[in-house]
């Protein structure tokens, strides 16, 4: 195994990017711009800032990806073998790229993927926090995809879920800190971190 240090420069602008431990994804406290890290070292990502709802505020940003993709579920069977009918539509997901448990990071998935609106420029601030690969977004997605089959009032014996990506970028999500964790500020979903986690 061969050990290579990449500094980590905005391929943008130049400026130095700053993270915590095991953060993949980097926003540019100086220009706004992303790149994640990988094997082949920093790659540059679409970006974008989604703003809060009228009336709330962000004290605090931190990463998502908001990935469109096809949705193709097939094969729906329930109990004792009818067949549902298969359905296809194009969706848009936003999905925290930070650590949260998973049930708070499905709820607010799932409420940002339904509310989500108008984006701007990526604040000039801190973003960290980042560890959230794309490929394990796209994986939450078919999660949250079965589980919203599965919810439905049929009794599900199976089915067969496909997500094709047809496009990704990087957002900045806003927050307000308060005493149970970060309260997101488009949604009012509060989400733990950190200290909250035990």
């Amino acid at each position: 195994m061969t050990l290579h240090l990449v500094p980590l420069d905005c391929p943008s602008c130049g400026s130095a990017l700053h993270g915590e431990g095991l953060d993949t994804i980097f926003f540019c406290d100086h220009c706004g711009d992303a790149a994640t890290l990988d094997e082949d070292g920093l790659q540059m990502i679409e970006s974008s800032a989604l703003l809060p709802a009228p009336g709330r505020s962000a004290r605090e940003w931190r990463p998502a990806w908001l990935v469109e993709a096809n949705v193709t579920v097939s094969e729906r069977l329930r109990y004792r073998g009818r067949r549902s009918e298969d359905w296809q539509e194009h969706r848009v997901f936003v999905l925290p790229a930070f650590a949260i448990p998973l049930e708070d990071l499905t709820r607010i998935s799932r409420a940002l993927s339904e509310v989500a609106g108008e984006t701007g420029e990526v604040p000039r601030e801190p973003i960290h926090g980042g560890t959230l690969a794309l490929e394990d977004a796209v994986t939450l997605i078919r999660h949250i995809v079965i589980g919203d089959e599965v919810r439905k009032s049929d009794k599900l014996a199976t089915l067969e879920v496909e997500i094709d990506v047809t496009a990704s970028r990087l957002v900045a999500i806003p927050f307000e800190p308060t005493n149970a964790g970060l309260r997101c500020s488009i949604t009012g979903v509060t989400v733990r971190i950190g200290k909250e986690l035990g």
